[in-house]
């Protein structure tokens, strides 16, 4: 017999490669979003995810919640109301999976509440490869409304036992998005936020989601999702001593474009490597 999740933020193009892929595994799927998409092949409601009386209709009867639902992004509206719709959001949707008893919940986390900022050379961060230890430390309102996000879901595991994993996703890279890879690579004149230097495919972002929803994990559980190499054309430890400071320590060997941010936790708990990338962006 199937298990019902529920999709939030299922009319965005991550939320439809998701849901396909959830499909495939035999997953009950009902997408929710607040605007009204074309041609989802599964159960649609059109939703407010800031009303919370309406997230918890259409939580109801869910084994498992993949949400999705958020501003992606910094830049595209005021600050104030990416953090409000997002944090407001996000609340509403943990506390009605814990009230409901549903068992598990996978939040769309990101690299950037690492700290994106708009100065390129302004955040580095205090060793590399990154991973799930070290600290985040967001500039902005997109940012922080995910670190937040993750701390509500932490909050709801420690009072109610229920599963909840976040997902730090990196910069989405679709198919037809390879064409502008390799990036030139940043210099001392022309500096790229730390932040972007990593990406991930969003293909290998909705099988992590699957197997997040249908890993064993208990409590509360960040990991970061990334390809094994960044944008650029250049070897990753050359970049980071030309241009990071001297406090920024390599942790590991970093042979050729490997990526900058570690993946090791991914693969030991939830099963999950990257498969593509801009050197093999499969079909």
């Amino acid at each position: 017999m199937s298990k019902k999740v529920v999709v939030t933020g299922g009319a965005g193009r991550l939320g439809r490669l998701a849901i396909t892929t959830l499909m495939a595994h035999d997953w009950d799927v009902l997408a929710v979003d607040r605007v009204r998409p074309q041609g989802l092949p599964c159960r649609f409601l059109q939703t407010d995810l800031t009303a919370s009386g309406a997230v918890l209709d259409v939580l109801a009867g869910a084994h498992a919640v993949l949400h999705l639902g958020a501003i992606p992004g910094p830049g595209s509206h005021p600050g104030a109301a990416i953090f409000h719709n997002n944090v407001t959001s996000t609340y509403h949707v943990v506390q009605a999976a814990a009230a409901l008893g549903i068992g598990r919940l996978v939040f769309a986390s990101t690299v950037f509440a690492l700290g994106w900022v708009e100065a390129g050379d302004r955040y580095w961060p205090q060793y590399a490869p990154v991973d799930e230890a070290h600290p985040l430390t967001p500039f902005e309102g997109y940012g922080l409304s995910k670190q937040v996000g993750e701390e509500i879901c932490a909050a709801a595991s420690r009072r109610t036992g229920m599963a909840t994993v976040s997902l730090r996703i990196m910069n989405v890279i679709h198919p037809d998005g390879y064409g502008a890879l390799p990036w030139p690579a940043p210099t001392g004149d022309a500096p790229v936020r730390f932040v972007m230097w990593p990406y991930v495919d969003a293909r290998d972002v909705a099988r992590a989601c699957r197997l997040a929803l249908e890993a064993d994990t208990t409590g509360h559980e960040p990991f970061y999702l990334a390809a094994r190499d960044i944008r650029f054309d250049r070897p990753t430890t050359d970049l980071l001593r030309e241009l990071a400071p001297p406090s920024l320590e390599i942790r590991e060997p970093l042979e050729g474009q490997t990526s900058v941010i570690c993946t090791r936790k991914a693969q030991e708990l939830l099963g999950w490597e990257p498969e593509f990338g801009w050197r093999n962006p499969g079909p």
